[in-house]
């Protein structure tokens, strides 16, 4: 991501009394290479499930944090979400000498996280195995972290019969928004090789989230270098912070509105 686009702000602010825009950043010394291409729905539905992981995941973290304090000394290796875009079980894996299994299970709905269980089989299946194996693959290749605690998503590649895993900057501070420094990592059916590293931004981008004012909702602005059209994890940040993104590509020429887990080309005036 580069920097805000002032003829943007200008158009969309007279509707938006909240606004907040992205530090201006140096551009890349040559572009950045061209991401692999997904249809707005596709895309709209990957920003979806990354969203539904994530929280799902933080829920769960927290349950599980209540019942085994020290998440360390109880071989803990990471989580896997199974998401059936109602309600989503996260599985804790663990090592505890015998090699990687199933620790404790959380399953989230609607109503937040429910209690922590123990499966009666810890044996991972299959598909399980894989997809944890796909996560570590791709952590093992990002080439640059913003800063520490990346978290991650996984899904089946919905074009393929590999996966897609997105490693995610975190949030430094309350109230700012990592609107850079995400990947997407294409991985194939072994679990192990990975085909694909993009960048879904050029930076380290972080901008301030907005508070609204007299009763008119807030507006972030950021311009995106890398497609030509926004991408599954600005629609993640929207729905994470509860907040309407608009995003300048083509050289500012072209503007999207993603909100609510959609994305919305508009005109400027």
């Amino acid at each position: 991501m580069a920097s805000f686009h002032p003829a943007l702000a200008f158009s969309l602010a007279l509707l938006f009394t909240g606004v907040a825009h992205a530090q201006p950043a140096q551009s890349p010394a040559k572009p950045p290479p061209p991401i692999r291409a997904f249809d707005l729905p596709q895309v709209e539905q990957l920003g979806r499930a990354i969203y539904r992981q994530d929280i799902a995941a933080w829920l769960a973290s927290d349950a599980l944090a209540k019942k085994v304090p020290d998440l360390q000394g109880a071989g803990l290796k990471g989580w896997l979400v199974e998401d059936d875009g109602r309600t989503a079980t996260v599985r804790f894996l663990r090592d505890t000498g015998s090699g990687l299994e199933i620790g404790y299970d959380v399953v989230v709905d609607g109503k937040g996280a429910g209690a922590v269980t123990e499966p009666a089989d810890r044996k991972l299946s299959e598909d399980e195995r894989l997809t944890f194996s796909a996560r570590q693959a791709a952590i093992a290749v990002q080439p640059k972290t913003c800063r520490a605690g990346y978290n991650t998503a996984i899904v089946r590649d919905p074009e393929g019969d590999g996966f897609i895993v997105w490693l995610l900057a975190p949030s430094p501070a309350a109230g700012a928004i990592p609107v850079g420094g995400h990947y997407r990592i294409s991985v194939a059916a072994d679990g192990k090789t990975v085909t694909r590293v993009d960048a879904l931004s050029a930076s380290c981008l972080m901008i301030e989230k907005p508070k609204a004012a007299e009763g008119k909702p807030a507006l972030a602005f950021a311009t995106h270098i890398v497609s030509p059209t926004p991408v599954e994890t600005q629609v993640f940040l929207s729905l994470l912070y509860k907040l309407p993104l608009a995003i300048g590509t083509n050289g500012g020429k072209d503007v999207w509105i993603v909100d609510q887990g959609k994305i919305n080309k508009t005109q400027l005036k």
